[in-house]
């Protein structure tokens, strides 16, 4: 795609017909959808794996979430055109500075595939932080910090931390090594992870020939898709 590429894909979002709620939809899917629809060809439609932390302040309070994202290398090869100024095949950090910036606004209307919650209720975040793209061994990685709203006291509590995309155009799954840290004061804070089961091949060829420019999941289907959740469950004595 030629340097234009920022251009082509406002275009390519406002006039795709997918609707008013896709011309805000998350950029990594936004452009799956409008601008390369050859890569669109199957649900999911780009592959991401997520490495977590959890940060405490020195109180032993979590105060956010920050969250690294390696894109798939088809995707990453794609998403890069028009920020490489050297023609090099290697924007820099800088280059790909607005393009984390348009990640990050667009992801806000999906809660930034990240949610927070004690005994069920849902901790809000506030604005995201130290948030930018990094693209090297030919893949693009998003790094980008949630602080929570406020600091939230854990003490005696368990603390869910979620992250995936509930319809399922992004599959996110947790890196094999060192998925998830607790970082800062954390005390007497410990983790668990928990994976998703695999999709059943059944349900994996269903998905798989659903267009791009279809943004509801039937409701069977986002029954199994909602299930994919790649979550943390920490315990504070």
């Amino acid at each position: 795609m030629s340097k234009g590429f920022r251009n082509g894909f406002r275009r390519n979002t406002m006039t795709s017909g997918i609707g008013k709620r896709c011309g805000a939809v998350a950029l990594l899917v936004a452009i799956m959808i409008g601008a390369i629809p050859r890569m669109a060809a199957a649900h999911p439609h780009v592959l991401i794996e997520a490495r977590t932390q959890i940060l405490f302040n020195a109180q032993g309070q979590i105060v956010g979430v920050s969250n690294v994202w390696d894109f798939d290398d088809a995707f990453s090869a794609y998403a890069i055109q028009g920020y490489d100024s050297k023609g090099d095949g290697n924007p820099t950090r800088e280059e790909l500075q607005p393009f984390a910036e348009t990640n990050l606004q667009s992801l806000a209307e999906y809660g930034y595939f990240t949610r927070v919650k004690v005994a069920g209720v849902a901790i809000a975040f506030g604005h995201p932080r130290d948030y930018y793209d990094v693209f090297a061994n030919e893949k693009l990685t998003l790094h980008f910090t949630l602080p929570l709203a406020k600091p939230l006291d854990v003490a005696g509590k368990a603390v869910e931390v979620d992250v995936y995309d509930p319809a399922y155009f992004a599959a996110i799954t947790f890196a094999s090594e060192k998925p998830v840290t607790l970082t800062g004061s954390k005390g007497n804070c410990s983790s668990v992870v928990h994976r998703p089961e695999a999709l059943d091949p059944a349900i994996a060829s269903r998905l798989a020939v659903i267009p791009a420019d279809q943004r509801t999941l039937p409701p069977e289907l986002f029954a199994v898709t909602d299930r994919l959740v790649n979550g943390i469950r920490i315990d504070c004595k």
